[in-house]
């Protein structure tokens, strides 16, 4: 369409427009940078060429561009509907006319298809071109039948039991460069003319050639909310770390959190972001700049994978992922589960933005009531669903001898040390302090008080108080006897696989945590810790004496899992969605 010099295009049309996505797939592309235009005029030092998506926008802009005299491809485009087939050749005939009065020789027009361009060349005798074709993508994927008027594509697959399913999804959530990937388009409406062109451009011909493969090593954008504790942070750091040691993969966190500069700390690329809450903006307005930034970023680094931990995504990053430039990524939702049972099955519906639903195995699935294991999402588009072994930070940090942890803690060599960790998501264990602090009295043991990150430190009139900021606790777990904790996915896994000293879970109940009284439960009915239910107030301090005397006696537990076990499931399902969105 243009040669290779023209590095810079402003796109004129209306966002979402499929063609516009769909040029990401030439092999001229790696090369390119788009620009969404509204004001050709102004955007004059800022592209070297303009794509215009329709012959209306083009004769909405046309003086503008010809006083420019920039390279112009106007892309025109048939009928939507047989009631529109006379407004549209008319607005052809005119644009067409209007070039031939201005002799202007910088716009050329183009037609999506050859069928499109021999019907439109019909109506005028300027030469039409047609967009060069893309190159075809096989393999086995389901047929969608994509209908105009409905904001819903409804298709059938094959599920993992050899069943087929019917699968439904919102036709908006996907930039065309992907949807050409996961599916084979056909137009439900044979009387719309410019779906019709659409799609069959969309499914490439074959033997053109494809774009040159991507090198480099795999690289993942992460998009970190700011979450509650630290659990979106710890999960998405163990994830990186695994791919960082089986593949070599460039890792960026696209960071919300305050926890940023842990993050940072861990090795990895930060881009520090700010919520609307954070900088009290209007939420449209930071949703609209965050997309720009957004998309910014996958155009520069072209990632092969942009992943989400969290509850749902927010629309920015949707269309940050729709932007010209912007779609040759797989999509990873890394959603836990042990959600309470209440919780509504519409939390299951981000389904349909993903390419793979990754689930860190709980200890506890067994007693898992939430969505994830009894519900169904109503939007699933053309997702598949990975439960993996336990998710947490241990395997790939270094931890510390009982001297050398206690040593770097500050700890006292002979002393008996209870770890208090109760987390960034709780307030007030006031109620529980006089009770476990008289009972490490009696015992000789000493409180050591974990301060989040995230929390300001516990409350104490003690002088003899010991508090230390541990993040993350895995290394340092060696310098205690025993811990109390609360029972959130990583600090439950963390203390319950490959750990011998006494545990003792103080779960809360809120509904926006998972559901941690289930969780805890369990692994107090297999003999793993001891709980305090916090709708059994009156049991703790029979719990809490008999937890004390267990770290006085120095008591270990042997009947925990022993090992974590390996991801290799998951590294080679990244693999594949590598392999993918690099075709």
């Amino acid at each position: 369409m243009f040669p290779e010099q023209v590095k810079r295009l402003g796109i004129i049309g209306p966002f979402g427009d499929p063609v516009s996505q769909l040029l990401e797939d030439y092999p001229e592309d790696a090369d390119r940078s788009y620009l969404w235009v509204t004001d050709p005029a102004s955007a004059a030092e800022l592209v070297d060429a303009f794509v215009v998506l329709s012959q209306s926008h083009a004769l909405t802009h046309l003086p503008e561009i010809i006083a420019m005299g920039l390279p112009c491809a106007v892309i025109l485009r048939r009928a939507e509907s047989m009631g529109q087939i006379s407004q549209a050749e008319e607005s052809i005939s005119l644009l067409a006319d209007s070039l031939d009065l201005s002799e202007s020789e910088t716009v050329d027009l183009f037609a999506i298809t050859p069928e499109a361009a021999s019907a439109i060349q019909t109506l005028t005798e300027r030469p039409i071109k047609t967009l060069p074709p893309l190159h075809q993508i096989t393999g086995e994927k389901p047929t969608v039948a994509i209908r105009r008027d409905d904001p819903v594509i409804s298709f059938s697959v094959t599920n993992k039991n050899g069943e087929r399913e019917t699968r439904h999804a919102e036709l908006n959530v996907y930039n065309w460069v992907r949807l050409r990937r996961l599916a084979t388009l056909i137009a439900a409406d044979p009387r719309d003319l410019d779906m019709e062109d659409i799609v069959t451009f969309s499914r490439g011909v074959a033997g053109v050639a494809a774009p040159a493969v991507r090198g480099g090593p795999p690289t993942m954008v992460v998009v970190v909310p700011n979450g509650i504790g630290l659990g979106h942070v710890t999960r998405m750091m163990s994830i990186g770390m695994e791919l960082r040691k089986a593949r070599g993969y460039r890792v960026i966190f696209w960071c919300f959190s305050r926890a940023a500069a842990i993050v940072q700390a861990a090795g990895f690329e930060v881009v520090l972001r700010q919520t609307f809450g954070h900088i009290d903006a209007h939420p449209p307005d930071w949703r609209w700049w965050e997309r720009v930034e957004f998309a910014k970023l996958l155009r520069d680094v072209r990632p092969d994978i942009v992943s989400y931990d969290g509850g749902s995504f927010d629309r920015f990053l949707i269309n940050a992922m729709r932007t010209p430039g912007c779609g040759k990524n797989a999509v990873l939702w890394v959603r836990r589960g042990m959600m309470s049972a209440g919780t509504p099955e519409s939390v299951l519906n981000p389904e349909q933005f993903s390419d793979l639903v990754l689930e860190p195995g709980d200890l506890a699935v067994e007693v898992d009531k939430g969505p994830t294991r009894v519900g169904r999402a109503e939007y699933q588009g053309f997702c598949e669903s990975l439960v993996v072994p336990s998710v947490t930070l241990r395997p790939y940090l270094n931890s510390y001898s009982r001297a050398e942890a206690r040593k770097r803690l500050g700890l006292k060599r002979w002393g008996r040390y209870c770890l208090m960790s109760l987390g960034g998501a709780f307030g007030n264990w006031d109620e529980l302090l006089w009770t476990v602090t008289e009972n490490a009295r009696k015992n000789g043991v000493t409180l050591v008080w974990a301060q989040s990150p995230l929390s300001p430190p516990p409350d104490s009139s003690k002088a003899d108080t010991v508090i230390r900021q541990i993040y993350p606790l895995g290394p340092y777990l060696s310098a205690f006897d025993g811990v109390i904790s609360a029972t959130g996915y990583n600090s439950f896994h963390e203390l319950l696989i490959n750990y011998d000293k006494p545990v003792l879970l103080a779960p809360t109940n809120l509904d926006r945590i998972d559901d941690q009284i289930a969780r805890a439960s369990y692994a107090g009915d297999q003999g793993w810790c001891d709980v305090l239910h916090p709708t059994r107030p009156e049991d703790f301090p029979d719990i809490i004496a008999r937890f004390m005397r267990m770290l006085k006696k120095r008591e270990t537990v042997d009947t925990r899992p022993k090992e974590f076990l390996p991801q290799t499931e998951m590294v080679q399902e990244l693999d594949a969605l590598v392999k993918r969105y690099r075709n």
